[in-house]
């Protein structure tokens, strides 16, 4: 009686044995994916965005060995701070002091907040495109599209309502009050929501189209290229002359050219400081050419010869009050 107990307990003990040293982590590989979960018509489901939509792979290639990557991380930490709205002629645009990774998960919850269903949202080029707004037998669509500021860890957000006539979308006039308002709605948004606290790290790469560069040509001269159009690369590089404290002469915007004072006392030791004066004053032309339509270079040129040596210490102060 005794030995039968035994053996019957060894039975026991050797299957669930079996059954705890199992291997099971391959097991979801076979499960069969279910019809999504489907809601009653009178109930409207908040639109859910697939920051990481999973690549279809062949499962049947996937085998024991088979190492399960870790998921991307979505968040590191980042803060916005200050939100404005600017105007260039027609065109606007929203300020944030902070980095397009930073903005990128804010603006995609913006359009979710606002019940604007999402039809693409592409990290890489930093757009969103709203599904259809136009009534029936129209087509149109609200299309966002965040870039690198020209300030260091900015961002820049515009907004085009496109409609769709001949085969091709169209930006019509008359669209500015539908733009505008949406802006607006963006910067309330950023203005009222506190940080997030993240940065998306799928829309890293909008972190490097900065557009204020400094840089060299093939004869070793160093110029600044923006990556703006003629109007606004005018309007920048006025503004930084005043933030920088540079006294301006002249200048001719049809010509492209700020006539400029600039002058710099150099710091010497105590006893030179005592006995004697190292300062400069010269004259310059700060001149603005229009590569292209979105691309402007500028260079310095010193109205004295003297003065050349003080170009690239000019350039440095433009472009460091552009950044």
């Amino acid at each position: 009686m005794f030995r039968s107990f035994l053996i019957g307990l060894s039975v026991i003990i050797s299957s669930s044995c079996s059954l705890l040293l199992t291997d099971h982590k391959d097991d979801y590989l076979k499960e069969k994916q279910e019809k999504s979960l489907s809601l009653p018509e009178n109930i409207v489901s908040r639109p859910i965005i697939d920051y990481y939509p999973i690549n279809s792979s062949n499962t049947e290639s996937v085998g024991s060995e088979y190492d399960i990557p870790m998921p991307q991380q979505v968040f590191s930490s980042g803060a916005s701070n200050e939100v404005r709205m600017h105007k260039l002629g027609q065109v606007r645009w929203v300020y944030v002091e902070t980095l397009p990774s930073s903005a990128w998960p804010m603006l995609n919850d913006f359009w979710v907040t606002n019940d604007i269903t999402i039809a693409r949202s592409d990290p890489t080029t930093g757009i969103i495109e709203s599904s259809n707004l136009g009534n029936e037998g129209s087509e149109s669509k609200l299309v966002m599209k965040v870039e690198h500021g020209i300030r260091q860890a900015s961002s820049e957000i515009f907004i085009s309502h496109l409609t769709f006539i001949d085969g091709q979308w169209i930006r019509l006039e008359g669209e500015e009050n539908l733009e505008e308002k949406t802006l607006r709605n963006v910067l309330d948004y950023f203005a009222s929501t506190p940080p997030s606290g993240g940065t998306s790290l799928v829309a890293l790469n909008l972190n490097f189209g900065q557009k204020a560069v400094l840089m060299q040509d093939d004869n070793k001269k160093s110029f600044i290229k923006l990556d703006l159009e003629y109007a606004r690369a005018w309007a920048a590089v006025d503004r930084a002359l005043k933030e920088a404290l540079i006294e301006v002469n002249d200048l001719d915007r049809e010509e492209g050219i700020f006539y400029v004072n600039f002058s710099r006392q150099e710091e010497k030791g105590f006893l030179s400081k005592m006995f004697s004066s190292n300062s400069y004053n010269g004259a310059f032309q700060i001149l603005i050419k229009e590569i292209d339509q979105k691309t402007c270079k500028v260079t310095i040129f010193a109205e004295q010869e003297e003065a050349k040596a003080y170009e690239r210490e000019l350039l440095s102060e433009i472009n460091q009050s552009l950044s």
